[in-house]
């Protein structure tokens, strides 16, 4: 009979440490080679297992899962030896994983994660111990140690494991291999132990052994070149066939053949369609499904106490079947865990979304608090979130306030048990700009040098090496004609995607019936000592618990802050939940557009299309958020539905469709309406149409013939014509693809009313906060300040005696920018400055300020920041002025702080820092700004600001551009505000400045290159194709004045205004295009020999251009003009405008381009 063979010793990719098996190559390999039974063996982890085993499964291959563990009892030279322990069964599996957590819950600080004898042994059931190889406890110790120590160590697992340990024997060409080897048999044959082929396998291919390193190398943070010396690991530990391996131990038959009987005796069948509900802890010994009827009863009593009592029969009929179904499905303990927590965060004062997903469409999580949505009222139905005829999980996704999430995870680990609940695991990967960087690196290329490389990868989600080369040209030219790339490039693509680090999921955690280590291993993440789940959030899914997203929205913390300010200055008591989404006013500035800052409706494609329909009811709102999504928008429903809404005829094909559709202006908009279609005309229950909704989703061939014969039928049974019951049928067929949820539609959209109206009637204070919240999102806070001068609301540059970390509202009309938006500050530092002015009192100038401040905690970077964002204006508007005596300032300030720490008295010095500002304010030259040092401040303020605030550089050349013909940014933008149409197009020109660019994929191996370009009155995307980005790249720098030539139109999926560039030019080109003539105006103090020689110098290098030159002499009665001849002719360049600029002023030189 032909041995079975398989690697007994394999570890992937998820060894962090050194493996770079992906799994699909392995799986790949093994087939290939018709291995019929895999193992994985990861270091000190199983993060893999469960995709393994699934992966096997489905190609029908074996799978075995064990783990390489280190021993601590078992230390030589300082080193803890492994040893791989293999799984017999699930008992055996379970068995493992406890093993693994109890080495990462215990794990001490800076130790290597290790397990005891003790622990093994108590383990032990159902597992294999293998002796882990070379570097194993039966390796290369064998020649360090004495033989009986060894002897003894395996004596004490043997009678552990007894016909379940066996010796690993390794033929890897390592240092001293044969002699360790002739032990380990010396070994095996006096303890009577058999032993087993294995080759510690960490790559699939033998050429995969160079990227391997490198992979170590990434791993260890050292240089390839420091790895010449290594011996810890050879090119021969490659995924070696079954006859290679065969071949290779053709002296030791056993070792195979054994390696065969283990394959044998490991069975192990995971349990992946079992759910382990966790067990709510009813009050008082009552029961759980009594403790829910009680808690479920009394919240409905409490809503419908407001509510007129004709109406209570339908709500308690539909809050018993709700329970019952819930009942029947086992889920009373889930329901009640929820409300548990949110309760728990109400009560503390951490804002809840009205919630989210299908879940809205529950009375009975309505009536526990879980959401806040009423689902009679909107016609939310229940089955479309639980379904007793579709066996799934409930899954309760919530928001809370951002700011305070992290309290209910901790509440919740509190309140089940730390041995019960657990955060879930993410896994970084090489990703394809930081696979590059992490391989130079290694290799010891240049930082700078590498970061150019790796900067030509477009900056897209889920980009690939392959991709970036289809794309970017110039990747592919270096790519093609510099070995020394090409050998960056082609080792990077071998580890891209692979697993590089573990975090923590932001939101998952899941809560376990038992402990949960029973039914998932732990791990401690090394940065943070956390301990997280060893699966992600999709294993732990397959495993049947029961995982909670507890999501953190920004909304919410914008929303609690906006109110606190209010209540705080008693300007509003305001009870955001429980306002009735019915005030004009809120509509009308939906209707105005108005709505940046407000949830969900603030895209610029949104705000086109609340133009258009002139919402004036929630109901409106609800469909908005339906309808805004790629799959609506690709058809015409937006169209039809703002057409049907403003009085186009809607025809139902029978009357029970009205009813159903009428809310959407006859439009199939939601699953729920499709759920509704067939329970009224087919007769379906609405379990079977959640049925038929997911089955429409799917678009199962098979599966939708049944349905659609079910449909008709039951059509049949109400008398509706079998012509009118397919065309209905096959209308929903359509429209599910594009279906929304719309329980999930309901509860947001009460979020965006909340929003509209905290922005309706509290402008200021709501942007304030909407400022706060999004400072470190540069082009949200530039979005919200826009939205602020909408309103007439001016954000006003920080200053260091008012401002607060955060923005503030300091009227209807003003708001000011928060110094901890300032980049370069810091949180310390702001606390700082502001204890020290509330204790001690305003800021004087720069010296008194340096005097004051600790410069360890406000650094020199933070002062530069301070200087350069315009908080330091009051001291002295020049902030070059400024910045250039910042260093006298800083010895002045540390002498001041020294001679009080040492506690000596300055009796006859006369310095104080008024008198020392005074004194350097008279010795340093200070002078007034020129254009050069305007466009200086302005650039130092959007470095450290992220934008614009106290002026533009476009201020500068306003007045000739504007001579030029050119229309402003907001020109165009008005044009979609006053509803143009969707095939809006025309060839224009205009300018501005890049204050953001990106790439992005417009096809399997296209990109196009994005600007943004903004003329202080507005900003536009600018959308360059390769041909023309490859013509004009030169031009494209931050900070300058560019113009835009090109086809502006409407973006069918954002509904904004962008430009298809054809040409880009800078002011110097534009000058010489457009200009007719340049005039300059000499007044007569500078008509003088000195003035007219300069003059000379300054146009000579510039003369035979092609722009005539006028010069007028003015005096006090005439102004006399001299035309020259063609010679001085000129070129307007920037260098000459600047230079006459300097020499006459910028009001005596004059472009003309009419």
């Amino acid at each position: 009979m032909k041995d079975l063979f398989t690697h007994l010793s394999l570890r992937t990719a998820y060894s962090l440490i050194d493996s770079t098996i992906a799994l699909d190559a392995l799986i790949k390999k093994a087939k290939k080679h018709k291995v019929t039974a895999l193992a994985i063996t990861d270091f000190i982890n199983t993060f893999n297992a469960i995709k393994f085993y699934q992966a096997c499964i489905r190609n029908k291959i074996k799978p075995i899962i064990g783990c390489q563990i280190p021993i601590s009892n078992f230390e030589y030279n300082s080193q803890q030896p492994f040893v791989t322990l293999l799984c017999k069964s699930q008992n055996g599996y379970k068995n493992l994983i406890r093993l693994i957590s109890d080495i990462h819950v215990n794990k001490l600080e800076n130790k290597l994660a290790s397990i005891s004898i003790e622990d093994i042994k108590k383990y032990s059931r159902d597992l294999i111990l293998c002796t882990g190889g070379y570097n194993g406890i039966v390796g290369k110790n064998l020649l360090s140690v004495d033989l009986s120590v060894v002897k003894s160590n395996l004596k004490i697992l043997n009678n552990i494991f007894k016909n379940n340990l066996y010796i690993e024997i390794q033929k890897t060409h390592h240092v001293s291999e044969n002699n360790i080897n002739n032990k380990i048999l010396k070994v095996s044959q006096e303890m009577k132990v058999p032993i087993i082929a294995t080759n510690n396998v960490l790559f699939v291919n033998k050429d995969d052994f160079e990227s391997h390193e490198v992979k170590v190398c990434i791993n260890k943070k050292i240089k390839l070149d420091d790895r010449i010396e290594q011996v810890e690991y050879t090119e021969d530990q490659y995924f070696k066939t079954p006859e290679e391996m065969k071949e290779l131990f053709h002296d030791l038959p056993d070792s195979i053949a054994n390696v065969g009987e283990i394959i044998k005796r490991c069975n192990l069948k995971l349990s992946l369609d079992t759910y382990h509900m966790p067990e709510f802890n009813a009050p008082d010994g009552i029961a759980v499904d009594e403790h829910f009827d009680n808690v479920v009863r009394e919240g409905l009593e409490i809503k419908l106490s407001s509510l007129n009592k004709s109406e209570h029969d339908k709500y308690y009929a539909r809050l018993n079947s709700e329970m019952s179904v819930i009942k029947k499905m086992g889920f009373t303990s889930y329901f009640l865990i929820v409300h548990e927590f949110i309760a728990w965060a109400k009560n503390n004062h951490i804002p809840v979304g009205p919630g989210r997903g299908s879940g809205a469409g529950s009375l009975v999580a309505f009536s526990l608090g879980i959401t806040s949505v009423d689902p009679l009222p909107h016609n939310l139905l229940f089955e479309r979130f639980l379904n007793s005829d579709r066996i799934s999980m409930p899954d309760f996704d919530i928001d809370f306030c951002m700011v305070n999430r992290q309290k209910v995870i901790e509440h919740i680990s509190e309140k089940y048990g730390n041995n019960k609940v657990s955060q879930i695991i993410t896994y970084g990967s090489l990703a394809a700009r930081a696979v590059i960087r992490d391989v130079g690196r290694v290799l010891g290329m240049g930082y700078t040098f590498v970061d150019k490389i790796a900067k030509l990868v477009p900056f897209t989600p889920g980009i690939t090496i392959n991709d970036a080369l289809k794309q970017n040209k110039e990747l592919k030219e270096k790519y093609n004609s510099s070995e020394e790339i090409k050998n960056l490039i082609d080792t990077s693509k071998k580890i891209e995607g692979l697993p590089r680090n573990v975090g923590k999921h932001a939101a998952g955690i899941v809560i376990s019936p038992n402990e949960i280590y029973n039914h998932i291993p732990l791990y401690r993440v090394e940065e943070s000592g956390e301990i997280v789940t060893q699966y992600d959030k999709d294993d732990i899914e397959k495993l049947g618990l029961v995982k909670f997203d507890i999501l953190g929205l920004r909304t919410l913390s914008i929303i609690d802050k906006t109110i606190h300010n209010l209540r705080i200055k008693k300007i509003s008591n305001i009870d955001i939940d429980k306002i009735i989404p019915n005030d004009p006013k809120v509509y009308s500035l939906m209707q105005k557009k108005l709505t940046t800052g407000v949830f969900q409706l603030e895209s610029s494609g949104m705000k086109r299309y609340m133009g258009q329909l002139k919402p004036d009811c929630f109901d409106d709102i609800v469909a908005l958020v339906a309808l805004y999504r790629p799959g609506p928008l690709g058809t015409n429903m937006v169209d039809d539905f703002i057409n049907n809404k403003h009085g186009k005829k809607i025809n139902y094909e029978h009357p029970l469709l009205e009813p159903i559709l009428s809310p959407t202006y006859g439009l199939i908009l939601y699953q729920e309406q499709v759920m509704e279609i067939s329970r009224a005309l087919a007769n379906y229950t609405l379990g079977e149409a959640d049925i038929l909704r997911r089955a429409m989703g799917k678009k199962k061939k098979e599966e939708m013939e049944n349905q659609r014969q079910k449909f008709l039928s039951g059509a049949k049974k109400n008398k509706i014509s079998e012509h009118i019951a397919e065309s209905i049928f096959s209308k929903m067929e359509k429209f599910a693809g594009y279906g929304f949820n719309k329980s999930h539609s309901v509860a947001y959209a009460y979020i965006s009313y909340q929003t509209a109206l905290l922005k309706t009637y509290y402008p200021s204070e709501f942007l304030a906060s909407a400022l706060s919240s999004d400072m470190d999102n540069t082009d949200k806070v530039i979005s919200l300040i826009r939205a602020a001068n909408e309103m007439d609301i001016k954000v006003v540059k920080p200053e260091i005696n008012m401002s607060s970390y955060e923005f503030q509202a300091l009227d209807d009309k003003v708001i000011m920018f928060g110094l901890g938006a300032i980049k370069g500050v810091g949180l310390n530092a702001v606390k700082h400055l502001i204890i020290e002015r509330e204790q001690n009192g305003a800021f004087n100038n720069i010296f008194e300020f340096c005097e004051r401040v600790s410069h360890s905690v406000i650094n020199i970077a933070a002062m530069d920041a301070l200087i350069f964002s315009g908080a330091c204006d009051l001291f002295d508007t020049n902030r070059i002025f400024l910045k250039r005596v910042l260093d006298k300032a800083l010895t002045y300030g540390q002498k001041k702080q020294l001679t009080k720490t040492i506690g000596q008295t300055e009796l006859f010095s006369s310095d104080t820092s008024s008198s020392v500002a005074r004194d350097v304010e008279l010795s340093e030259k200070k002078f007034a700004l020129t254009r050069e040092t305007r466009l200086e401040v302005l650039q130092n303020e959007k470095k450290v600001l992220g934008l614009y605030l106290s002026g533009h550089p476009i201020a500068e050349y306003q007045s000739e551009i504007k001579s030029m013909g050119f229309n402003p940014i907001s020109f165009y933008l008005n044009k979609i505000n006053d509803g143009i149409k969707e095939n809006y197009s025309e060839h224009i020109s205009l300018s501005g400045v890049i204050i953001d660019s990106r790439m992005q994929r417009v096809g399997s191996d296209k990109f196009i290159n994005i600007l943004s370009i903004d003329d202080s009155s507005g900003s536009i995307e600018v959308i360059i194709y390769p041909d023309v980005y490859d013509k004009y790249k030169d031009m494209l720098k931050e900070n300058e004045i560019l113009f835009v030539t090109g086809n502006i139109s409407i973006d069918e999926y954002n509904g904004s205004l962008s430009i298809k560039a054809s040409s880009i030019v800078d002011i110097d080109f534009a000058r010489q295009h457009y200009s007719k003539k340049i005039e300059l105006l000499i007044t007569s103090d500078n008509t003088n020999d000195e003035t007219i020689g300069k003059l000379m110098s300054i146009l000579e290098p510039h003369k035979n251009g092609k722009c005539p030159l006028i010069i007028k002499c003015i005096s006090k009665q005439h102004i006399v003009p001299l035309s020259l001849d063609e010679q001085w002719h000129i070129n307007p360049t920037s260098v000459l405008i600047n230079n006459l600029t300097k020499l006459l002023g910028s009001e005596n030189i004059i472009v003309k381009y009419q």
